[in-house]
């Protein structure tokens, strides 16, 4: 029991480190307004896990949405990430005009491992 209540704040203390890195990015912009700072594939990672350990699902409108590029650009990054196994994409069954946006085992893994990570080099500790 002890254990699954390590997990499970590891967990949120993960999600609550991605949301916070993902709030930053978006804020950076007001402070740097003449500078485009974007990296939409890294922001469309950290929202899908954010999405993910709070149980909500995220589609392809709202994850191109969230990376304030041009749809054609953020698409095209979805499509990276989809060329290499990392995101899998599943039509709505309430709504043929959705798709949502999953992660791969492998991409939650990895931004996991990024996340513990960063939380040691932020001396918080680990997740």
């Amino acid at each position: 029991m002890i254990l699954a209540a390590r997990r499970d704040r590891r967990e949120k203390d993960r999600e609550t480190l991605a949301s916070v890195i993902l709030r930053s990015r978006q804020r950076r912009s007001s402070y740097f307004p003449a500078i485009a700072l974007g990296e939409p594939g890294w922001d469309m990672i950290l929202q899908l896990y954010v999405a993910e350990c709070s149980g909500r699902p995220i589609d392809v409108t709202a994850l191109c949405g969230s990376t304030g590029v041009p749809k054609t650009t953020a698409l095209r990054h979805l499509d990276r990430l989809a060329a290499r196994q990392l995101i899998e994409r599943r039509d709505d069954d309430a709504d043929g005009r959705r798709i949502f946006v999953l992660m791969s085992e492998t991409l939650r893994l990895q931004t996991e491992r990024w996340l513990d990570a960063t939380a040691l080099a932020l001396d918080i500790g680990p997740p």
